[in-house]
């Protein structure tokens, strides 16, 4: 599928991709239009994060676009609803305190923008921060379940059990557009 939203990526504009490549389409083809500008048409693709009521991938009823996308597609992975609370901190700035994570998260997402070549580069990079936390909402049930086995290891064990117990996102890579 093809899929629009705005250029500069940020919050949110990074995590739908990641959620889409992820939990939706296996290949998908994603496109950067210069904001403020037209909106995009249906033919350039499934428009995402753009400030238009009419879209239904955006901002509405409070919930961000990535929130937005997880109904829609009805995503029931566990991991990533718990990664949708950090995703709707960081980029609803009336919520940013709604989880500890989501002023980091927003951090992050306004100085890469700075430091990236372009827009796939962007989800490139950023694409690792998503598969990070989407590991890390893991940790507190995974060493609540173990937790007597945990503490009978030496740290180095420790390690090796816990990364044996989580689960990685699914593999994805960004497609830039053919030049």
């Amino acid at each position: 599928m093809k899929w629009v939203t705005r250029s500069h990526v940020h919050v949110d504009r990074i995590a739908c991709p990641w959620l889409i490549s992820k939990f939706i389409d296996k290949d998908p083809e994603f496109l950067f239009i210069p904001w403020p500008g037209p909106l995009p048409t249906s033919e350039m693709g499934t428009p995402f994060d753009f400030p238009n009521p009419d879209f239904e991938l955006g901002h509405h009823d409070g919930k961000c676009t990535f929130e937005a996308i997880i109904e829609k597609y009805n995503i029931k992975d566990s991991w990533v609803q718990e990664v949708a609370k950090i995703v709707h901190a960081a980029d609803v700035a009336s919520d940013i305190d709604k989880a500890p994570e989501g002023r980091g998260v927003e951090a992050i997402s306004a100085g890469s923008i700075y430091i990236v070549q372009d827009d796939y580069d962007a989800l490139e990079k950023g694409f690792i921060m998503y598969d990070a936390l989407y590991v890390y909402v893991q940790l507190p049930k995974i060493r609540e379940k173990y937790k007597d086995e945990l503490a009978k290891m030496e740290r180095g064990k420790q390690f090796d059990f816990i990364k044996a117990h989580v689960r990685e996102a699914p593999t994805a890579k960004v497609k830039r557009p053919s030049r």
